[in-house]
């Protein structure tokens, strides 16, 4: 199994990264755009038309502040040095994703993968707790807290989150029992290491990490429309020029709010 251990060190680098590549949506946006070497406006809200106008455009610039996307000029966009490093990225949580949550199924794009593995990892204290089990091994609630650094209420949050994405589990049913990584969670090594390695790069322009969120009410219908769409984008993850796959006309969603606490 791959080694699942994180230095304090890198344990910052992936929440930075995480910070900056797990609102929803980035993932898509960011594929969408490197498939052209330019694209304006008008044409990546076609390309994206499960999400409103208003959001794309606070997508769109969030990820320029972020240093994911330049602007050659106004109104236009374009993939950064930043943005491009992202690609293996965005394969190795893919790749993990396919494994540890849902086998091989190609009726679950990869930009969606990749989607899903970052929400998992993303909110305030996840790679903390993350880091302190993979550190220190199993721990008790009390000791994970202390290692983790986080407050009493954030930290009872993250754990109920991490359990539920089943990165998390115990080592018994007594409610003293130690908390623990889950195979899924040991095997997030080559992710860490990929993270930490992107941003560990100089970005392309002043980067403000913390994401905004974008709220909505039509979650549920944006995930379902993507779930729609034909199978596995086959060209999402290629940087070659090639026409962007739509999604039904009908479908017409907004976008999924950031899983930040």
């Amino acid at each position: 199994m791959p080694d699942h251990r994180i230095s304090a060190h890198d344990a910052a680098l992936v929440s930075k990264a995480v910070d900056r590549l797990a609102p929803r949506w980035t993932t898509w946006t960011l594929q969408t755009i490197a498939q052209h070497s330019q694209m304006r406006f008008a044409k990546i809200a076609a390309a994206l038309p499960w999400i409103s106008t208003q959001n794309t455009q606070q997508i769109l610039r969030r990820m320029h502040t972020n240093g994911l996307l330049d602007r050659p000029e106004y109104g236009v966009y374009e993939v950064s040095p930043s943005g491009r490093n992202a690609h293996s990225v965005h394969r190795t949580l893919a790749s993990w994703h396919r494994t540890h949550s849902g086998g091989s199924s190609s009726a679950v794009a990869e930009a969606e993968r990749t989607e899903g593995a970052l929400r998992r990892l993303r909110g305030e204290g996840a790679i903390d707790v993350l880091h302190a089990l993979s550190e220190h091994g199993p721990l008790p609630n009390g000791e994970l807290r202390k290692a983790s650094g986080l407050a009493t209420g954030s930290f009872y949050y993250r754990l109920q989150q991490l359990q539920e994405d089943q990165l998390l589990t115990r080592t018994g049913s007594s409610s003293r029992a130690a908390y623990t990584l889950t195979p899924a969670a040991q095997a997030l090594g080559p992710i860490y290491t990929k993270l930490a390695a992107f941003e560990s790069l100089p970005p392309s322009v002043t980067v403000q990490h913390k994401p905004t969120a974008l709220a909505s009410a039509s979650t549920a219908r944006a995930d379902a429309a993507v779930r729609r769409t034909p199978s596995g984008f086959p060209g999402l993850f290629s940087h070659a020029p090639a026409p962007q796959p739509r999604v039904p006309a009908h479908v017409t969603t907004h976008s999924h709010p950031s899983r930040t606490r």
